[in-house]
């Protein structure tokens, strides 16, 4: 472990989400490894490790005859953020990003981060319009990706100390775009569908928190502080981008998810986007 004030952090991923997160550490004077198949783009200032963690996680690399080339700096680390993105959205893709890879990183660290931080998503949990949904809700996902994310938390669990889950919902900020140009498209939605989301920054900050505070939750669910109904957010881009409202999808009925954040709004602070009107807000000014 680091013997100064500056840490040792592995972004295991390093994707969008690790690289702005290991930028934020650097300027603090902490020292980040990225570590991911392809590292040419990643910054100048990360420490970088090229390593298809899925491959070293397949089922047929295992066991005492089949060593793996670790790397020295994956010893002693002071923690790991794990941000793994699927090569496919389908359940293999799923299955080889996140079961695959969390093995893969099990095998090649020297030894047990003092914290893991894992990405997981709230596609974990079960579609329920008609109550709030905490940390304190079982595990019930649909078929699919969902069903192997809750896979992978519990895989986590096996593998790794000192762990906390981090679920975001409906990520969306700057290049992150899609609802907004749905509705431009004029694209119909269910408008009674509860949906949850959080600004990427908030997000980013949040995983800040979580890898340098004393005493993180074991479990948060990243989201702002207003679920919201599909068809209230549609209506406020439309009028920031002055189109009509999207209609109303087929044989629309209430469904979705209202996810509480209280959590980690507590581990926050305050949110620099605390309702996707405020996120959506900013977006729309900048936007052309």
């Amino acid at each position: 472990m680091s013997t100064t004030n500056g840490r040792r952090i592995l972004m295991a991923g390093c994707g969008d989400l690790g690289t702005r997160l290991g930028l934020r550490l650097v300027d603090q004077g902490h020292r980040v490894i990225g570590l991911r198949r392809r590292v040419a783009e990643l910054p100048d200032a990360f420490e970088t490790i090229a390593m298809d963690l899925s491959r070293l996680g397949a089922p047929e690399r295992g066991g005492a005859d089949d060593p793996v080339r670790s790397d020295p700096r994956l010893d002693a680390l002071d923690a790991a953020i794990i941000t793994l993105t699927p090569d496919e959205p389908t359940r293999d893709g799923y299955e080889r990003s996140y079961l695959q890879g969390l093995r893969g990183l099990a095998r090649v660290l020297g030894s047990q981060p003092g914290r893991v931080v894992l990405v997981s998503s709230t596609r974990v949990l079960a579609e329920d319009p008609t109550r709030v949904i905490t940390e304190d809700a079982p595990l019930a996902p649909g078929s699919g990706p969902g069903e192997v994310l809750a896979a992978a938390e519990s895989e986590a669990a096996e593998l790794f100390d000192h762990l906390t889950i981090v679920r975001p919902a409906g990520i969306y900020g700057p290049g992150r775009t899609r609802l907004i140009d749905s509705v431009r498209r004029g694209q119909r939605f269910n408008h009674q569908r509860w949906t949850n989301r959080i600004h990427r920054d908030d997000l980013v900050r949040g995983l800040e928190r979580l890898a340098l505070g004393s005493e993180p939750p074991d479990l948060v669910h990243a989201v702002d502080s207003l679920p919201a109904q599909m068809g209230d957010v549609a209506a406020f881009i439309a009028g920031r981008l002055g189109v009509p409202v999207p209609g109303h999808a087929d044989d629309e009925k209430p469904s979705g998810k209202r996810i509480d954040g209280t959590r980690f709004g507590s581990l926050m602070g305050e949110l620099g986007y605390p309702t996707y009107r405020h996120g959506f807000a900013s977006m729309l000014t900048t936007a052309p």
